[in-house]
């Protein structure tokens, strides 16, 4: 395998007959991630193209590993998802080089901005989050038990390796109170009322705002599964934002209505405990981000204390429910 950085792909790239000779090329990095590297270029006279090449090490201060073959999976997963989404909602597969473990997608818009950065930064806009939770409705809707759903999204190892193991198996073994609660979910997932597409990283950081909508990244750990995994994981993140001390944040409480506004309107009102199952794997997903293998970076102690209850009673209080208009989250903040 030849390993690409920014500083050598333009050269790789001509090497593969990918770029001609003739045109000037370019390369940045690209990404807040950990797991690969992700490098825009821009070739004279074409529009730009992202490039992205497994890593088996992440990068991360605790060991992490995961197996190559996942970007296979991401690149099914784009193919898929273009047959059911609006173009431009997840970038298009331009070429793949099986053997360096890369392939090279369509760039979103240059205006494009990172929801994550816009969040941290304090911008607070329902419709993003509205649009957001329409996109998941329509892919987890349009995608249930689809025949597209076999051969490498049917394989669960690397959502295993990069969620169930650093993320609900290492909370576990942390808070040992909660290890059945726990194992209960990690058992609930492998056998889910609903199976579909899952995504598995739907985040602000993977989530892309520019004039013409909304576009979707980073399908690495997209296997068929369970969609409450998909809504826990992204509320986990709106939550985890409004516990910034100092800062009014908190707002980011308020996107949690119009995010389920947005999904049922495409899903419709999904299976009876949805809900609750959005909730328990909201909570894992929080407290993971605290103590599990990749903890948040924009937290104080202070505020990582507050997170632990709070999620530690969303995790084991029947009656705790993350649900539309009413997010209990908002309810317990400290005064």
């Amino acid at each position: 395998m030849r390993e690409i950085t920014p500083e050598t792909v333009v050269g790789y790239l001509r090497d593969r007959g990918r770029i001609p000779l003739d045109k000037e090329a370019t390369a940045e990095a690209m990404g807040w991630g950990v797991s690969n590297i992700v490098v825009r270029v821009n070739v004279e006279g074409t529009p730009p193209i992202v490039v992205k090449q497994s890593r088996e090490r992440l990068r991360t201060k605790a060991l992490w590993m995961s197996r190559l073959e996942r970007i296979w999976a991401e690149r099914d997963a784009l193919e898929l998802l273009g047959t059911v989404l609006p173009e431009g909602t997840v970038p298009r597969v331009v070429f793949a080089e099986p053997d360096d473990y890369l392939f090279a997608m369509t760039c979103a818009p240059d205006e494009s901005a990172v929801w994550k950065e816009q969040l941290l930064e304090g911008q607070i806009e329902p419709d993003v989050a509205r649009r957001a939770g329409a996109i998941l409705g329509r892919i987890h809707t349009q995608l249930r038990d689809h025949p597209g759903l076999i051969g490498r999204l049917a394989d669960t190892i690397v959502f295993d390796e990069l969620r169930i193991e650093p993320f609900y198996r290492t909370i576990a073994r942390a808070h040992p109170d909660l290890a059945q609660p726990v194992a209960d979910l990690i058992e609930a997932m492998a056998h889910p009322p609903d199976r579909t597409f899952v995504h598995a990283d739907f985040s602000p950081k993977n989530i892309l705002v520019h004039a013409r909508g909304l576009t979707i990244v980073d399908f690495e750990t997209a296997h068929a599964g369970d969609p409450a995994f998909d809504i826990g994981f992204f509320l986990s993140h709106l939550s985890l934002k409004g516990f910034r001390s100092g800062r009014d944040e908190s707002r980011t409480f308020a996107l949690v209505a119009p995010f389920w506004d947005g999904y049922h309107s495409e899903a419709g009102p999904g299976h009876p405990d949805l809900s609750e199952r959005v909730t328990r794997h909201a909570a894992a997903c929080m407290l993971a981000r605290i103590d599990g293998t990749s903890p948040v970076d924009y937290l104080s102690d202070i505020d990582r204390s507050r997170v632990r209850v709070v999620a530690k009673d969303m995790l084991t209080r029947p009656s705790y429910q993350l649900v539309d208009g009413d997010d209990p989250l908002a309810r317990e903040m400290p005064v």
